[in-house]
């Protein structure tokens, strides 16, 4: 063997040598060194011992619950209650992983504190969310193929039902996950996680900028459409005209004109001011998600402000936001953070002081002054659409239409509030079919069947509370 070709040999091995200290240095970094790969083999461990966690309604009616490790996971009997809690509950399956809150409570569920009959049980998530009122607020959409409904309660924060469509039956995932898989927006829901251009019923969101930014005070002549100097012009529904219009005749009318002349008089700088206040553009986390919404102003242009004014441009809202921001504005200027959980609780009984089951403000969005006229504005309103007194309590309505133009189809909204004879404000709810050929109002009547639901819900609570007194 040749000197030089010794020497050729040699730098063969050593590389060969190098190759498998690397990779034996990645092998064992991969396994033992890398955080999220000791985190994923430390679940799965988790597991396979743990009985996973119940999942409960706010009464502690099970959703979702499991009898073995690593097993099969039971739901709430019924094909309309599993569609009507599937997105936002989720599902757990060993082939196809975790989706909603089987997913964000995964750890907890694979986890606890305690042993029952020397098993080891995961902890016990229990919701904010009524049985009953959240499979009669799936039922009022169900016939929709693209949309959501949301009810709060206006007075805490509370998430008391959340349903979207398109949904799923739990019990079947394994049998349809191919036929699932395929469905447009399945695992992305409407109600919380998908965004829609508004429309109309942003306007109330607008009013309090107009208010707050002293351009309420004068009428606009409202011929019917609005032409900005690169001659865009904008129409109302309809192309209908209402001559000289205020506030109240706005939103009553939901006059893009007014609301467009408006913004421009304020200014684009001012109107922003005012949004960004309602925390519009901002990821919020929640205690289950993290909440976005979008506002964009591009730049200053007339046709920008003007656009974004009355719902459109490139603003984009979820329905559980729209809801958030109409219940700051009936709660006379106070924003409250929507909440999911209202406990974790381990067998032992020890809960996690994380959630708190109370209500926590976010932010002041306007003055009580501000938020009680655009109120008083949305009274009138819902007295237009036609909308009554609902359950023995005697509620009365304000509400806002929204109607989004997104090419061929619209985004259809009806935002509403539940107030007292005090005009004290009791729930917040909120439809959106998205992809529709019709307005907003064209749902008011699922929407009155919402509002007897929750009368019927807040009913039974108040009767609960007065018992456990």
């Amino acid at each position: 063997m040749t000197p030089s070709f010794k020497k050729r040999v040699q730098c063969i091995q050593s590389a060969f040598l190098i190759c498998a200290i690397a990779i034996a240095v990645g092998l064992v970094w991969t396994t033992l060194g890398n955080p999220e790969s000791r985190e994923a083999a430390r679940q799965e461990t988790l597991q396979r011992t743990y009985i996973r966690g119940t999942i409960t309604d706010r009464d502690g009616t099970p959703l979702s619950w499991s009898t073995k490790a690593n097993g099969y996971r039971s739901y709430i009997d019924g094909e309309t209650k599993q569609r009507a809690f599937s997105t936002v509950v989720g599902y757990y399956s060993p082939a196809y992983g975790t989706f909603g809150l089987e997913k964000t409570f995964n750890s907890q569920l694979i986890s606890s504190k305690c042993k029952s009959d020397g098993k080891q049980i995961g902890n016990t998530i229990q919701t904010t969310l009524d049985t009953n009122l959240q499979t009669a607020t799936y039922s009022a959409i169900s016939d929709i193929a693209n949309g959501a409904a949301v009810v709060l309660d206006a007075k805490t924060g509370e998430i008391v039902s959340m349903a979207s469509t398109p949904s799923f039956i739990q019990s079947d995932l394994e049998d349809n996950w191919s036929e699932y898989a395929q469905k447009t927006g399945l695992f992305l829901p409407n109600a919380y996680k998908s965004t829609f251009a508004p429309g109309s019923d942003f306007k109330i969101i607008t009013a309090c900028a107009v208010l707050d930014n002293g351009v309420g005070d004068t009428n606009v002549n409202d011929r019917g459409s609005y032409t900005f100097k690169n001659g865009q012009t904008i129409t109302n529904y309809d192309s209908r005209s209402f001559g000289s219009i205020g506030l109240e005749g706005a939103i009553r009318n939901s006059s893009n004109v007014y609301f467009i002349t408006k913004a421009l008089e304020m200014g684009g700088d001012k109107l922003e001011a005012s949004l960004r206040k309602f925390k519009l553009g901002e990821d919020i986390p929640l205690d289950f998600t993290t909440l976005s919404s979008n506002l964009d102003f591009e730049d200053k242009r007339d046709e920008v402000v003007g656009s974004i004014a009355f719902g459109q441009g490139k603003t984009e809202v979820t329905p559980l936001y729209m809801a958030m921001a109409c219940q700051s504005i009936v709660n006379h200027g106070t924003m409250l953070k929507p909440y999911l959980i209202k406990s974790v609780t381990a067998g032992n009984g020890t809960k996690d002081d994380t959630y708190t089951d109370s209500p926590e403000e976010l932010t002041t969005v306007t003055s009580k002054e501000t938020a009680d006229e655009v109120v008083s504005c949305m009274e009138v309103a819902a007295d237009h659409y036609g909308f009554g007194y609902y359950g023995n309590q005697g509620w009365h309505v304000a509400a806002k239409t929204g109607t989004a133009q997104t090419g061929k189809s619209t985004n259809a909204w009806i935002v509403t509030a539940l107030l007292d004879s005090n005009n004290d404000p009791q729930y917040v709810a909120v439809i959106m079919a998205a992809d529709q050929h019709h307005d907003g109002i064209y749902y008011k009547n699922q929407l009155e069947d919402i509002f007897q639901a929750t009368a019927k819900y807040d009913a039974s609570k108040n009767s609960s509370d007065s018992s456990d007194e």
